[in-house]
C-alpha cells in the first residue's frame, strides 16, 4: 500500500479517479442525469483496480463508499437513501468493486498483450465490478433493512429486488463492461506507444 502513495503517477490517477468518483456520485442527485451517472458512478472503481491492482482498487472503493455515506448523510434524495447512512451498505460493498475487477482482468489476461484479451478481460472485469457492487448491496439490504424497505415501497422486498436485477442491475454491467474495456483497451494502447 505504501508504494501507491510513494509513486507521484500513482498518486496522481488516485486523485484523479477520486475526483471522478465523486462528481458522478454528486450527479446522481440530478434528476435528468440520475439514471445515466448512477451507471458510470463506479467505473473510476473498476478501472483503478485494473490499472493500479487490487490494493488500489480497494482504496477507491472504500473512498467512493464513505462519499456515499456521506452523500446520504447531508444530502439523501429518495427513501432509500437514509439507510445508506450504514457504512455496511455504503462503503463494505463498494470496497470489494475494484478488487473484484482487478483479479478477473488479471485471470483472463495474464501477461497477454493480444488487444483482443485486453478488451474482453476488461469487459468481463467491469461487468464482474458492476455485478459484485449489486449482488453486495442488494445482499445487505436483505439482511439488515428488508422490512423496513419493504414498508417504505410498498411492496414485498422480493418484487423489489427482482424490479432491480432485471433492470438497472442488467443495464450496469453491460455498460460497466462497454466503458470499462474501451477505456482500458485505448489506456493499454497508449501505455505501450
Amino acid at each position: 500500500m505504501k508504494e501507491l502513495f510513494k509513486d507521484t503517477r500513482k498518486l496522481t490517477f488516485l486523485g484523479v479517479m477520486l475526483a471522478l468518483s465523486i462528481v458522478f456520485c454528486m450527479a446522481t442527485m440530478l434528476p435528468t442525469a440520475g439514471t445515466s451517472m448512477a451507471i458510470i458512478m463506479f467505473l473510476p472503481t473498476i478501472l483503478t483496480g485494473i490499472i493500479q491492482g487490487p490494493k488500489a482498487g480497494w482504496l477507491m472503493g472504500t473512498a467512493v463508499g464513505i462519499v456515499i455515506l456521506i452523500r446520504a448523510l447531508v444530502l439523501p434524495m429518495s427513501i432509500l437513501d437514509p439507510l445508506f447512512v450504514n457504512p455496511l451498505l455504503s462503503v463494505v460493498p463498494r470496497m470489494f468493486i475494484g478488487i473484484v475487477a482487478a483479479y478477473v482482468y488479471k485471470l483472463i489476461v495474464r501477461n497477454s498483450k493480444s488487444t483482443g484479451r485486453v478488451a474482453l478481460g476488461s469487459a468481463l472485469a467491469g461487468a464482474a465490478g458492476m455485478i459484485t457492487n449489486t449482488i453486495l448491496v442488494m445482499s445487505a439490504m436483505y439482511f439488515i433493512y428488508a422490512e423496513r424497505i419493504a414498508d417504505a415501497l410498498g411492496m414485498a422486498f422480493k418484487a423489489f429486488l427482482i424490479a432491480t436485477l432485471s433492470s438497472s442491475a442488467i443495464i450496469e454491467a453491460v455498460v460497466g463492461a462497454i466503458l470499462t474495456s474501451a477505456i482500458v483497451t485505448a489506456y493499454t494502447k497508449l501505455r505501450r506507444n
